[in-house]
């Protein structure tokens, strides 16, 4: 039996998103709309941070001075640890973290510090697991100006939107650090894009 959100505009969507990604191999599990808006966004300059690795790590370590990755997956981390080390790509601090809040969190602290004076990143990528402790810790180590990425935001924080497993539109984000999260964005700028098949959004701190 077809589950309920296998309509014919989502089926279209799915077709779509399957024909881009064999065309962009190499392009991050992201909504093509939000990939379009970085390739012309991320500086060489840039300092990322990302929770949850893959092929984005390798992406963003192609467009940015430097990537701080956080992976809790041992078997993903050692296939992702190979892809970095046959492309070449050393500018990434790729870490394996453990899947508790803090255990995941802290190692970032410490490879942040040591590769921005301040603390500060000027790109987060909320991914992986604990996305609610990772969004919170964002907030408090985006650069003023910066932008921070969630990825399946659909899932965690109401907005109008087609893909499957969405909260309602008219409803509250999904936990108590979501709704802080929320409270603390209500007045940024923000991009929500969406392929149909799940959303990305990105948040742009104030100056």
């Amino acid at each position: 039996m077809l589950k309920s959100h296998w309509t014919p505009r989502y089926v279209v969507n799915r077709l779509m998103l399957s024909r881009y990604q064999r065309a962009h191999p190499e392009a991050p599990w992201l909504t093509r709309t939000m990939i379009d808006f970085l390739s012309g966004y991320l500086r060489s300059t840039d300092v990322l941070v990302e929770f949850g690795s893959g092929r984005s790590t390798m992406w963003f370590a192609r467009r940015t001075a430097h990537v701080i990755s956080a992976e809790h997956n041992e078997q993903w981390h050692s296939h992702v640890t190979k892809e970095l080390a046959a492309k070449g790509l050393k500018n990434v601090t790729y870490l394996r973290v453990e899947r508790t809040p803090e255990s995941y969190i802290a190692p970032v602290d410490a490879a942040l510090a040591a590769h921005s004076p301040d603390g500060k990143a000027d790109v987060i990528l909320v991914d992986g697991i604990n996305r609610d402790h990772a969004a919170m810790w964002a907030l408090a180590h985006i650069r003023p100006g910066g932008l921070i990425l969630v990825d399946n935001v659909n899932r965690h924080l109401p907005h109008p939107t087609h893909a499957p497993a969405s909260l309602r539109a008219d409803g509250p984000p999904d936990g108590p650090l979501w709704q802080k999260f929320s409270d603390a964005t209500a007045s940024w700028r923000r991009t929500w894009t969406s392929d149909g098949v799940t959303d990305t959004a990105g948040f742009f701190a104030p100056h």
